[in-house]
C-alpha cells in the first residue's frame, strides 16, 4: 500500500507531516492543524488532543475501509471509489454518534470536522497520486520448481508495491504463462491489470500468452483485453508441455 496513505490513515498522526514535495502542498496545512498552531498546552490537553485526532483519523479510515469492502461487488474505478469513500464519510459525520469497531462510540459533535475533511482530501489525493505514478518494476528470477524460467515483478508507486505478477516463459516454444497476478481490494480496478499484461508483452515479445485455470473468474477482463487487434493472449488453457 502507498506509504503516505498508511501514514495518513493508520499510523498515529505526528505533529508534523512530510511535505512530499510539490505533489502535496496541502500537507503543510494539515500539519499546522495538527500542531494546533503551537499553542502551549498542558500534558492532559496534549493527551486529549491526540485522542480527538485519533477519533478523526478512525472515522476517515473506516469510511475508506467501507468503500474497499464494496469493491468485490461494485468494481469501482478510482473516481467512483473516491466518491463512495466521500459518501461513507458524509454518512458517519451526519450521525449523532458513530460506533466504530475497536474504538467504541464517537460523539460527532466532539469531532473536528474540518480536520476530518482535510485528512480525507489529502488521503484521497495520496491514493490517486499512487495510481497515477504506478510503474512496473524490473523482472526478477524466482524459483517455482518449474522446467521453464520463472519471473516476478511488482506494480509499485514511489517504491511501495501495490501488487505482484508471477509468470514463466518457454523460449523454445515461444510461450508465456501468467501464473498469478494479484492486487488487494484497495488497488483493484485501477488499470493495473492492463499495465501488467502490457508489460509482459513488451518484455517478452513474440510469445503467445496463456493464463491458468485460476483466472476463470476474470474471464470478462481477459476477453475485453484480447479485443485489441493482434493480441498475443489466447483463450486456451494448455500451454506447451514444459509448464508442468
Amino acid at each position: 500500500m502507498s506509504m503516505l496513505l498508511v501514514r495518513l490513515l493508520w499510523d498515529p498522526l505526528p505533529d508534523m507531516l512530510p511535505t512530499a514535495g510539490r505533489r502535496f502542498p496541502r500537507l503543510r496545512g494539515l500539519a499546522a492543524a495538527l500542531t494546533g498552531e503551537a499553542v502551549p498546552m498542558s500534558e492532559q490537553e496534549r493527551v486529549d488532543r491526540r485522542v480527538r485526532r485519533g477519533a478523526v483519523q478512525r472515522l476517515v479510515r473506516e469510511a475508506y475501509l467501507a468503500a474497499v469492502a464494496e469493491q468485490d461487488s461494485e468494481h469501482r474505478p478510482p473516481a467512483a471509489f473516491t466518491g463512495a469513500w466521500h459518501a461513507h464519510l458524509v454518512g458517519f459525520l451526519g450521525q449523532v454518534r458513530a460506533d466504530l469497531p475497536g474504538w467504541g462510540p464517537i460523539t460527532i459533535s466532539d469531532v473536528d470536522i474540518d480536520l476530518a475533511w482535510n485528512l480525507y482530501e489529502l488521503a484521497s489525493r495520496a491514493r490517486q497520486d499512487a495510481i497515477e505514478h504506478a510503474i512496473a518494476t524490473r523482472s526478477r528470477r524466482v524459483q517455482r520448481g518449474q522446467q521453464v524460467p520463472t519471473f516476478e515483478f511488482s506494480i509499485a508507486s514511489d517504491g511501495d508495491a501495490l501488487g505482484d505478477v508471477t509468470y514463466g516463459i518457454c523460449r523454445p516454444c515461444r510461450v508465456g504463462l501468467l501464473y498469478k497476478i494479484g492486487f488487494p481490494p484497495d488497488w483493484q480496478f485501477c488499470g493495473f491489470g492492463r499495465l501488467a499484461l502490457s508489460q509482459l508483452e513488451a518484455r517478452h515479445p513474440d510469445l503467445t500468452w496463456y493464463t491458468t485455470d485460476q483466472f476463470k473468474h476474470a474471464k470478462g477482463f481477459y476477453d475485453r483485453y484480447r479485443q485489441g487487434g493482434g493480441s498475443p493472449w489466447t483463450a486456451e488453457q494448455h500451454p506447451c508441455p514444459h509448464f508442468v
